[in-house]
């Protein structure tokens, strides 16, 4: 065989080999294609992709005051942007966008190329309609399987669908970094405007974020942000999108963010509403279903109830000392960490220019950083990037330390850095400045152990704080000629507390306080915690008694000791007044009420029936289990706030009842345009008590804030009524009252039934987050009094006898249901009835 037929036969033969391979890899190929396409998403139903839409939830007076989403988006469509903001995302992210099909193969293989070079960083090649295939049809997995559907899915999506469809998916589809999706609500967020009102800084601002939403965004690092931002800047006048002018104009130029948005009000009050929605329409409804929804709460109401709870508990607080700093860090550890504090304070971006940063160095306690959440969906870092070293633990650390704007009565967390024995004050770094603690403002701070002991008052600073402590302060104003500022100590209040206020009229929840802090605890105290209301609940029985005709206000009962047994537990039971109040001997139902004594609850429960008290509490509004005891009559039975401000609210209306009503109104957008009603509600108000009764009622509660265990209400300076409630062993401290305009509750405890403290009666550690309340949502408002319903009598008696008050006698206006006021006229001063003679007597001698 010659050499040009051997030469032959292995060409024939390598042809052979290269048709079997390329058969065999075609083979491979439509064999892994096949598997791949199995069960793969149908991208038609990409065209009518909006994602989950938003539940807005406003408030009185019309303003959003919570939403309720599983992904924060506002649908913009892209033809309705300019120019430079869609080509802003171009020259990040695929300038070749409209040139290609869906798929850049260079770029793919160069990818393939870095990602095998030993020790090289992984480098990303997706196009926009890939990232917006992977986002929109497939998974967050990174494995070759994933990708391989994502190359036969993005051409078939760049068949059905247009260029303008697939970048309108891609900018509202994607994160930008706190919670927010999409390029409205990120616009709205960085720069406080529209997405079709962007300057080409700005777009280019937004563009470089989609990279590393959490690390680059503008809010959090601003020096990352504005090394990305040049970059989408270069890129965009180099692809030839903008001219370099343009570019230019922006590429020196700070990042200006717009201003930040008011601080949410009512998060726990929207956390409720959000519960009753789940409730009624279901969890994907309320959170993607985009739902219109009207509420009660009007947010000024809101935001002073939530100022009166914190300064209510705080003050109960501190009477219960001072639990020692948050932790501790070495010094010198912080000293080797501040130049990296002082760079992560600097690359915070800033709402305003003016705007002043200081540290929260909470964080420093553990010394361990938090770990960073980044977008599932994300590209390999980016190359702007890539020339970072990995971070040292420090430097993580320093990076997960918070930053507050500083303002006045702003809390944070710094480090006492020196004692000042001479002066008596301390030095609390906080990075951004310095604060002054002064011992003259930290009387209070006695220690107290973890077994709850608390120890002497503080004879100086170095009692309270130390060297390296981290300590909690509420930060004043500069002190004069220095940039210090004056600080005073704080701390998280561990006791808790709830206000609620109802609109009597249209029995609608305007404001609602579940705890100190939603933030730190979610649980709703105003409408989970089931407590015992103490004397609180003593208007029922005394209502419960006015209504069986058998006793008028003016009716006298024996205060002293008894002794029952309780038919229902058959045991003794020997009812005892508040520890300092004694007893006092017969005494009129207005006085009862007005001294709190529980020896006449005893005696009245007796004679109206537990059942008899609890028919009048069900009647009120009262709906929790109760009960069957003497003892009920001192509110031993537990209530959530809800039901006692809604039960006081109907004594308030003369004795109409109404459902409380939190959802207003509940709509759904329609495809087609308009809405669709799911729910619209206000009171339904029936008869539940006799007015006159609930009148009289209210009648009594007036005494208790005018001369009784509420007297501090009278700061209100219009009529009012109301009624303290102190638990067993001061473990729960209410005030619930009302004025015409509005009823309000307010309650103090601890979650887990702890006394709160001697003498933390209502009067005490509750009436003053209602009357701090009360104060500010009666500015502006006139005095009114309670109008007097038919049945009601008023007549001038005489105190002392409790008979007519005639022309010769002084006397004072007392109300009666018609037919029971007294006809019978006292006698003149100096004469004395036979048949009193022993009662004036008692009533007249000092004791």
């Amino acid at each position: 065989m010659t050499r040009r037929q051997r030469l032959l036969r292995w060409l024939k033969r390598l042809v052979v080999a290269a048709l079997a391979v390329g058969v065999a890899g075609l083979g491979v190929a439509l064999g892994t294609f096949w598997y791949f396409s199995r069960d793969l998403p149908d991208v038609d139903a990409l065209h009518h992709w909006r994602g989950p839409q938003v539940t807005k939830v406003t408030c009185r007076g019309g303003p959003v005051c919570a939403e309720f989403f599983t992904e924060r988006r506002t649908w913009v469509d892209v033809t309705t942007l300019p120019k430079h903001v869609r080509d802003a995302f171009l020259a990040a992210e695929d300038a070749d966008f409209y040139a290609h099909h869906g798929l850049d193969w260079v770029g793919i293989a160069r990818s393939a190329v870095k990602n095998l070079k030993p020790g090289g960083l992984k480098s990303g090649a997706s196009t926009i309609s890939q990232q917006t295939c992977r986002r929109l049809l497939l998974s967050t997995e990174r494995t070759l399987a994933r990708k391989v559907r994502e190359w036969i899915l993005t051409p078939r999506m760049e068949a059905a669908l247009s260029k303008d469809e697939i970048l309108s998916l891609y900018v509202n589809s994607i994160y930008f970094g706190h919670n927010r999706y999409g390029i409205e609500e990120a616009s709205l967020f960085y720069f406080g405007k529209r997405a079709k009102d962007l300057s080409v800084g700005e777009a280019a601002v937004i563009a470089g974020t989609v990279q590393s939403p959490v690390r680059i965004n503008p809010l959090t690092n601003v020096v990352r942000a504005k090394k990305r931002q040049r970059y989408v800047l270069e890129q965009l006048w180099k692809k030839g999108f903008v001219d370099r002018a343009a570019a230019e104009a922006f590429i020196e130029a700070p990042i200006v963010l717009g201003p930040r948005p008011p601080a949410p009000v009512g998060q726990g009050y929207a956390e409720e509403v959000r519960k009753l929605l789940v409730a009624q329409f279901g969890e994907k409804t309320v959170m993607e279903g985009g739902l219109a929804v009207d509420i009660s709460m009007d947010p000024k109401l809101q935001a002073a109830a939530e100022a009166a709870v914190r300064k209510g508990l705080e003050a109960v607080d501190r009477r219960q000392g001072y639990r020692g700093p948050v932790g501790a860090v070495d010094l010198a550890h912080f000293t080797r960490l501040r130049p990296l504090l002082e760079t992560r304070l600097a690359e915070a971006g800033k709402r305003r220019p003016d705007d002043v940063l200081v540290a929260d160095l909470a964080v420093l306690k553990s010394l361990t950083p938090p770990a960073e959440s980044e977008d599932p969906f994300a590209e390999p870092e980016d190359p702007v990037l890539l020339d970072e070293p990995i971070p040292s633990e420090d430097e993580q650390l320093a990076r997960a330390v918070g930053v507050k704007v500083l303002s006045e009565a702003v809390e944070t967390v710094g480090v006492v850095t020196r004692l000042d024995q001479a002066t008596q004050t301390a030095l609390v770094d906080l990075i951004g400045r310095e604060a002054q603690l002064s011992f003259d403002a930290l009387a209070w701070a006695r220690r107290r152990s973890d077994a709850g002991a608390l120890g002497p008052p503080p004879k100086g600073i170095a009692d309270v704080v130390a060297p390296g402590d981290l300590v909690r302060v509420r930060l004043g104003r500069a002190l004069p000629a220095s940039t210090r500022l004056e600080a005073t100590l704080a701390q998280v209040p561990r006791v808790q507390g709830a206000l609620l206020a109802l609109e009597p009229t249209r029995r609608e929840v305007v404001a609602m306080v579940g705890g100190y802090d939603f933030a730190t605890s979610a649980f709703n105290r105003a409408t989970q915690a089931r407590r015992q209301p103490g004397s609180s609940f003593k208007p029922f029985l005394y209502a419960a008694a006015l209504e069986s005709g058998r006793y008028t206000p003016i009716t006298r009962v024996n205060d002293a000791p008894v002794q029952v047994r309780d038919p229902f537990t058959g045991k003794a039971w020997e009812p005892k007044n508040f520890e300092k109040a004694g007893f006092d001997g017969p005494i009129t139902l207005r006085r009862a009420l007005t001294l709190s004594k529980n020896t006449i609850s005893a005696r009245l429960v007796e004679d109206v029936t537990v059942d008899g008290l609890i028919a009048m509490a069900r009647r009120a509004g009262i709906r929790a289990e109760l009960p069957q005891s003497l003892t009920l009559c001192l509110g031993t039975g537990e209530v959530t706030m809800l039901e006692i401000a809604n039960a006081y609210a109907t004594l308030h209306s003369q004795g109409q009842f109404a459902e409380p009503v939190v959802l207003r109104r509940v709509a759904k957008r329609r495809e087609g345009g308009g809405e669709q009603v799911l729910l619209e509600r206000s009171a339904a108000f029936e008869p539940a008590i006799a007015p006159a009764v609930a009148f009289l009622t209210t009648s009594l509660m007036r005494s208790v804030v005018e001369e009784g265990t509420a007297v501090a209400v009278l700061e209100l300076k219009r009529p009012a009524a109301g009624k303290t409630g102190t638990a067993q062993e001061y473990r729960d401290a209410w005030f619930t009252g009302f004025t015409q305009q509005y009823v309000a509750s307010a309650w103090v405890g601890f979650d887990d039934h702890a006394p709160i403290g001697s003498l933390e009666t209502g009067g005490r550690a509750a009436l003053p987050l209602w009357l701090e309340f009360m104060k500010a949502a009666h500015q502006g408002l006139p005095a009114l009094d309670f109008p007097v319903p038919e049945g009601v009598t008023a007549v001038k008696i005489d105190p002392v006898s409790g008979k007519l008050a005639g022309a010769s006698v002084p006397g004072r206006q007392e109300y009666f249901l018609a037919g029971t006021e007294p006809t019978e006229e006292a006698p003149r001063p100096g004469t004395v009835d036979p048949n009193d003679f022993l009662l004036l007597d008692s009533q007249r001698s000092p004791r």
